[in-house]
């Protein structure tokens, strides 16, 4: 990882800058899983990453060391919508001079519009962002470069494969009722009060071969008039056991950095913070 990167090939002067090649794929793809975030496919499966081809003038470019070592890797290019240079994936081994390098670079090619670092799914799940506690050196890269943080998510994982038991009755509530969706596929469970009045719901998406087989918290809300009755710990507890009823050993859940209540909501119930994820923006 970028705290460590035993790896690390040399970096700093004598490095050069070059597109991208087939041959490279094999290193490449070790460069990428060298910043493996729980939660993650493997690189060999998604690279180049998903979503590259759609963007404009889309580059994948490699930084090399001496004897043509490919040393670090970013993957580029221009959001239709809007114009904005995107900076998807950057690797280095955690070097610091590598992925200096290939940021100038990046900025060059790019040219001087709006940019945005770390767009790209973090996670399986589609999470963005930079994995700052990870990865602190690409992090440090990007400051010196003149990037700030634009947006965070506090990204958690809580382990299903020993599966947990349905929650208990809620005295005054109805079970929950569950009825699937799709879009992406997943589940709508959902909380009425003594009343017949929906109390609280929550969307859970279904572990696929896209997510790596994790299931994902998409939301969960307890209307305003049914809160601190226990209903978000009882609806989460039923979402933990019903996506392990159907085949997920991991579920995953971002929230707000800074969100305390959702921190607080997530890890009573088993679920580990595993890093923050960050995207970075640099104006012209």
């Amino acid at each position: 990882m970028d705290a460590d990167a035993p790896l690390r090939p040399p970096g700093g002067a004598g490095l050069r800058v070059r597109p991208y090649q087939a041959g490279d794929h094999a290193v490449v793809v070790a460069l990428v899983d060298g910043d493996w975030l729980p939660g993650q496919h493997p690189a060999g499966r998604q690279f180049p990453p998903p979503g590259l081809e759609r963007l404009r003038q889309p580059e994948i470019l490699v930084a090399c060391a001496a004897g043509d070592q490919v040393a670090g890797v970013v993957c580029m290019g221009v959001r239709p919508a809007d114009g904005a240079g995107l900076v998807v994936q950057l690797h280095g081994w955690g070097d610091f001079d590598v992925i200096a390098v290939l940021l100038a670079a990046a900025r060059s090619r790019l040219g001087g519009r709006m940019l945005y670092a770390f767009t790209g799914p973090a996670t399986a799940t589609g999470i963005p962002g930079l994995p700052i506690e990870h990865r602190p050196t690409t992090a440090r890269a990007l400051t010196a470069a003149g990037f700030t943080p634009v947006s965070a998510q506090r990204y958690f994982l809580r382990d299903l494969t020993t599966p947990p038991g349905p929650p208990p009755p809620l005295p005054g509530y109805p079970p929950a009722q569950v009825t699937a969706i799709t879009g992406p596929p997943g589940w709508l469970l959902k909380l009425t009060g003594p009343d017949g009045h929906h109390a609280a719901t929550a969307i859970l998406r279904a572990p696929t071969q896209q997510t790596a087989g994790m299931a994902v918290l998409w939301q969960l809300t307890v209307r305003h008039a049914h809160r601190r009755q226990g209903l978000a710990t009882h609806l989460l507890t039923h979402c933990l056991h019903h996506a392990a009823l159907h085949g997920a050993e991991h579920l995953t859940a971002d929230t707000p950095d800074g969100d305390i209540p959702a921190t607080r909501l997530l890890t009573s119930t088993g679920f580990l913070p595993l890093d923050t994820l960050t995207v970075y923006h640099r104006p012209p």
